[in-house]
């Protein structure tokens, strides 16, 4: 079975993805160089990547365009990823062992359990870009927080994650998960 959170994260990605803005495509991102289509197409080619290993085919070598994976309309594109890499979420498929980059294995499920971290700061990043607030659902913070907190120091130590932001002590989950992957300031 798809992990619940996994699609719970999916749809809220999908909610502000479906509302924003035309004009605000190319507006910038907290991710550095770049804007709101670029955090979309990451986000579309990242389910490509979750369809790729349901299917058993190899990963891609390279990071796409992101502006490419977005394609002209992100949010058919996104929908029509979106369906295709669920079709593959088979039990069997759900079952099959993936190694992960740092040379972790694990099944499909474990991965996708995992996953909702991703879509989480990727929903608030393409909320920045787009002047949407996005409100994380707390039942899913709280684990990506503690996944985060496992996995932060070795994404930081490849260079995928910039330096940590400093929170108040009486800081939200949703305020320690988004600074453990230097996203500040917090304000809406």
């Amino acid at each position: 079975m798809v992990p619940e959170g996994f699609v719970r994260a999916l749809d809220g990605f999908e909610s502000v993805l479906v509302t924003t803005p035309s004009d605000r495509w190319l507006s910038p991102s907290p991710c550095a160089g770049w804007c709101a289509i670029d955090v979309a197409g990451h986000v579309i080619a990242g389910l490509a990547v979750v369809e790729a290993r349901a299917a058993g085919r190899p990963l891609p070598e390279a990071d796409p365009d992101w502006r490419e994976a977005a394609g002209e309309d992100p949010v058919a594109t996104w929908r029509a990823v979106r369906a295709a890499m669920i079709a593959a979420l088979t039990p069997e498929a759900l079952a099959r062992p993936i190694k992960l980059g740092f040379g972790q294995e694990v099944t499909l499920t474990e991965w996708l359990a995992q996953y909702p971290l991703e879509l989480l700061v990727h929903t608030w990043d393409l909320g920045r870009a787009t002047g949407q607030p996005v409100v994380f659902d707390s039942d899913l913070v709280r684990p990506a927080l503690e996944t985060a907190r496992r996995f932060a120091p070795q994404g930081r130590a490849a260079g995928m994650l910039g330096p940590e932001c400093r929170v108040a002590d009486d800081a939200d989950d949703q305020t320690r998960l988004l600074a453990l992957f230097g996203r500040g300031p917090f304000g809406d």
